[in-house]
């Protein structure tokens, strides 16, 4: 079987996954023609390079995409997470999954 990992990541996190999948909890701040800015776990902005057509009508969102840079996904799919998400929480799972003492669990 082969290994389909998306890690998790924050902002900060994000330069050590450039050019592979990852998943992004942010929040929504604003739209630029093809490009949302979001403020990740970590409370660092984020460019995502939206889909074509794609709606989002939420406040937070996951993020699934390529890493092009240390500031930017390209987003591959969305999974919309409502209008409250503990964004602490978020990052906690983010740092746990990087965890050296919990990597067999991930």
């Amino acid at each position: 079987m082969s290994d389909h990992r998306s890690p998790r990541v924050n902002k900060a996190r994000m330069a050590d996954y450039k050019g592979q999948t990852v998943r992004l909890i942010a929040k929504i701040l604003s739209f630029r023609d093809d490009v949302a800015i979001v403020e990740a776990s970590d409370n660092s902005e984020v460019e995502v390079k939206l889909l074509k057509d794609v709606k989002i009508e939420a406040a937070y969102i996951e993020v699934i995409g390529q890493v092009v840079d240390e500031r930017t996904i390209k987003m591959m799919g969305c999974i919309q997470l409502g209008n409250d998400v503990d964004m602490k929480l978020a990052n906690d799972v983010v740092e746990v999954w990087h965890d050296p003492k919990f990597a067999s669990m991930f």
